[in-house]
């Protein structure tokens, strides 16, 4: 279903599960389902009807809503976009990217002599030279560049988690605090969280290409990594009050 090739040239065309590795021509619908113009693979991801909220229609403010609502959903899209898009997440994606290559570079050159020595006069195969680097790590993690769409998708999930916690009690304050959430609540995104079989916070895999490892958002961003276990064992215990009482 995901995979077509060409009846003339026998070219193949392979439809990617994500949207960041995603290269097909895609086609929007109605329901803001992303569909594959070739194959009509439909990708699996978070969407939401392209009429199902009115952008002209202004509510009183109140304690539960109107103005509240509106400054939470800016002030969460602002915190995502700057840990995915802002000048930080830049630096950091840069100064960790060029750590890796530059190991991997170390890697190539330590083979490359390695092969001299071994087949003198003989002609390396560069494919054969990078796969022998590759192997020399276990981990390789190269951070990619986020979309203005999969940060609108971040900041939407948590939006929707943190209204649940107001529902439940708790209480939302901005400044420091709401950052420190979010952030966590980011790379909480990763896997999700389920809670009672509850989903709270719908989980968006491709979010994890472009963050940095958890021990590097202190030195990047001045956020402690301690956030992330925090937030989640707070979002736990908020809901689990709710269904003992």
């Amino acid at each position: 279903m995901n995979r077509a090739g060409c009846l003339k040239c026998g070219r193949q065309h392979f439809c990617q599960s994500n949207a960041v590795d995603s290269t097909c021509p895609l086609v929007t619908c109605d329901d803001r389902t992303r569909v594959c113009d070739i194959t009509g693979y439909v990708l699996p991801e978070v969407r939401h009807a392209l009429h199902e909220y009115s952008d002209n229609v202004v509510g009183a403010p109140s304690e539960k809503g109107g103005s509240n609502e509106l400054s939470l959903d800016a002030e969460v899209h602002s915190v995502v976009a700057s840990l995915l898009l802002g000048e930080r997440a830049k630096r950091c994606r840069e100064r960790e990217n060029a750590k890796q290559y530059a190991r991997l570079g170390q890697h190539i050159h330590k083979q490359m002599r390695l092969f001299k020595l071994t087949h003198p006069g003989r002609l390396p195969s560069v494919c054969r030279l990078l796969a022998l680097a590759m192997g020399q790590e276990r981990y390789w993690r190269f951070i990619e560049e986020a979309s203005e769409d999969l940060v609108r998708h971040c900041a939407r999930n948590i939006r929707l988690c943190l209204l649940q916690l107001r529902s439940n009690g708790a209480k939302m304050t901005t400044g420091t605090r709401l950052q420190d959430m979010v952030c966590g609540m980011l790379y909480m995104l990763k896997h999700g969280l389920i809670f009672k079989d509850r989903v709270l916070l719908s989980a968006i895999p491709e979010v994890d290409r472009c963050l940095p490892h958890e021990n590097k958002i202190e030195a990047y961003f001045g956020i402690s990594s301690k956030v992330i276990c925090m937030t989640e064992n707070e979002v736990k215990l908020i809901f689990r009050e709710t269904y003992q009482t």
